[in-house]
This record gives structure tokens, C-alpha cells and sequence, in this order.
């Protein structure tokens, strides 16, 4: 009986690591929802790990040997801010796709110069020290530990066009590198090995320049012409706080446009309708685009008497964009309110 149960014990044991290891993943495709930061190439046979972007944020560019790995001399590290945006790519290297991590840094290197980037400062082991610093690499997004232990091989760049920086980190694990559906960091919220050997390459990109908001003040007169041509009209002079619905003091003058034209046809109602891009999540920015469109008709019926009952506040999201979301100009043009007539 004892034999038995031991057996018994053993094979429940054995079915249960197999499934264990059955549901762990070797990512062999992107994550779900990412995709190449617009105009700069990955490397072939590469996939996206994780991505991430912030509005504003900073990056540490090293810029020579790290004497710690928490360096702040600004001898070795530089610091930039901006809009960042940071994917982390997964080259499997197996068979007879095995490559060195020098050929893949000297590939996104010349990648990069024939963007039009040139150099800040580059090295290998020898050089990086303790580098690049662990203040931006050793966080949650990257999933901890992913690149800052059990590393070999290391390899890092960092280069600069008009404004536009760009850090390029590679390395091959000295280990496997588990991800928990528990990581935050985990696009795909299952069990997920990052296999000993494979390399992984990491790409931050920082665009330091400031970013223009066109104020283009329509007239009521122009305003007329589009929506008896259309039916509406896109308007770009209304700014708002970012990720708020509070209307920005330099708005006035679009808004004493819009009441020009309501009140010069008092017959027309109209739909105001706000538009967002595409960072965030479509249900949040259907709440903010609505709150915003609520903000205008407010604005217009407190401080310029028109009529409530003649505007309607409704929020689009980013249901309707007039071109792409994957550049900055583009979400800029995404950003806007629109009348329509009904």
C-alpha cells in the first residue's frame, strides 16, 4: 500500500511539473500591442519583449566608465528629458540564428547613422564598467532584474539627432530569466522564461524638443465656411492641462470665435465634440474627451451666453483620428474639438 501511494504520489508530482512547464512561454512573437518606435528598424529575428512610453520623462545616458552602478557624476552619466519612449527586444539566438552581441550593436549602430544620429559615446564590458545606470534600467517596466543581473557579453550606445536621443543596450543572459503573470511588466500575464543565452536589446528613445502647440485661431467666418462645406469644423485653439479637462486662459480668443458664429446663426445647433490621441487606455480618454467637450459648451454658456440646449458635449476618444498616432505631430492634429451640425 505504501509503494502504492508513493507511486500514486510521483505521478500526480510528475503531471504536475510537466504542466507547469508546459504553460511557461518562450516569447516568439511581439507582445500584444507593441510595435517599432516610427522610422528606426529592429534587429532581424528579433520581437518585442515590453514597451512602454511616458509624456515626459528622464533617461541617464552614460557617457563613460561608471564608477558605481548609481553613478550621478556628470562626467559619466547625462541626463536627458522629454517624451520616452523604450522598447526591449528579444533576439532567441538559437541554431543557426546565433548572433554575438557585437555584431547586433555594430548593426544598430550603423542603423542609426544612416537615420542621421550621431555618436555620444559607445563601449563593451571593459568600458561600461558598471554601467549603463541602474537607476533606469533595474525598475519595474523592465521587470526588475531583467538587465541589470546575470548578464554577459554587454554592449551600449548612445547617439543624438536634432533633439532626439537615443540609448541602444544589449546583452545575453547568463542565466534564464523568469517573468511571473504577477510582473506588471508581463504583457501576457502567463509564465514566461527568458532562456540562458538569448539576448536582449534595449532601446530607449528621448525627443528633448519642446513640443509646439499650434494655436490656430479660426475665425467665426471660417468657421461658417467649413460647416456649410462639411458640416463641422476641427478646431485647434482650445488647449487643455494635460490629462485634465481644465480649459488653458490662452483658449479665449478661439472661444469668442465659436460664440461669434453661434450667435450670428442663432438657428444652428451643434455637437461639440472632443477628440483625444491614443495614449491611454479608449475608455479614459472617452471620459476625458467628454469632459473636455462638457468644459467648452460651460465656457461658451457662462462667459459668452449661449444657450445650453443649443450644444450638445460628446467625447470621441481616439474613434476618429484625421491622420496617425504613431508620431508626435500626428497626436497633436488627433487633438481637437470639433463642431458639427445637427
Amino acid at each position: 500500500m505504501k509503494l502504492h501511494l508513493s507511486l500514486l504520489l510521483l505521478t500526480v508530482f510528475t503531471a504536475a511539473t510537466t504542466a507547469s512547464a508546459q504553460q511557461k512561454l518562450v516569447p516568439t512573437k511581439d507582445a500584444p500591442g507593441t510595435k517599432d518606435y516610427p522610422g528606426l528598424p529592429r534587429y532581424e529575428g528579433s520581437t518585442v519583449l515590453l514597451q512602454s512610453e511616458q509624456k515626459f520623462g528622464e533617461l541617464g545616458l552614460q557617457i563613460g566608465g561608471l564608477s558605481s552602478p548609481v553613478s550621478t557624476d556628470p562626467k559619466e552619466v547625462r541626463k536627458v528629458e522629454g517624451r520616452t519612449h523604450r522598447t526591449t527586444y528579444l533576439h532567441l539566438n538559437l541554431g543557426a540564428g546565433k548572433r554575438s552581441t557585437l555584431e547586433i550593436a555594430r548593426n544598430y549602430e550603423m542603423a542609426f547613422k544612416d537615420a542621421g544620429f550621431t555618436g555620444i559615446w559607445s563601449g563593451g564590458d571593459k568600458e561600461i564598467r558598471n554601467g549603463p545606470p541602474r537607476a533606469y534600467y533595474g525598475v519595474p517596466e523592465l521587470d526588475h532584474q531583467l538587465l541589470t543581473t546575470g548578464l554577459k557579453e554587454r554592449r551600449y550606445f548612445c547617439m543624438e539627432k536634432g533633439g532626439l536621443y537615443a540609448a541602444v543596450f544589449i546583452a545575453a543572459r547568463s542565466w534564464e530569466h523568469p517573468m511571473l503573470p504577477s510582473s506588471q511588466a508581463n504583457p501576457w500575464k502567463q509564465n514566461i522564461s527568458i532562456p540562458q543565452d538569448s539576448v536582449v536589446i534595449q532601446v530607449d528613445v528621448v525627443n528633448t524638443r519642446p513640443m509646439e502647440e499650434k494655436m490656430v485661431h479660426l475665425s467665426a467666418a471660417e468657421m461658417q465656411k467649413s460647416i456649410s462645406s462639411s458640416g463641422k469644423v476641427a478646431i485647434y485653439g482650445i488647449l487643455f492641462d494635460f490629462n485634465k479637462a481644465d480649459i488653458k486662459p490662452e483658449s479665449a480668443p478661439t472661444l469668442t470665435e465659436m460664440a461669434a458664429l453661434l450667435k450670428a446663426e442663432p438657428n444652428l445647433k451643434v455637437l461639440v465634440v472632443g477628440h483625444t490621441d491614443n495614449v491611454g487606455t479608449f475608455e479614459f480618454n472617452e471620459d476625458l474627451s467628454k469632459r473636455r467637450a462638457k468644459a467648452v459648451v460651460a465656457e461658451l454658456a457662462s462667459k459668452h451666453g449661449i444657450p445650453e440646449e443649443r450644444m450638445l458635449p460628446l467625447g470621441a476618444s481616439f474613434m476618429a483620428p484625421v491622420t496617425t498616432n504613431s508620431t508626435e505631430e500626428g497626436r497633436a492634429l488627433n487633438r481637437r474639438v470639433e463642431l458639427v451640425a445637427r
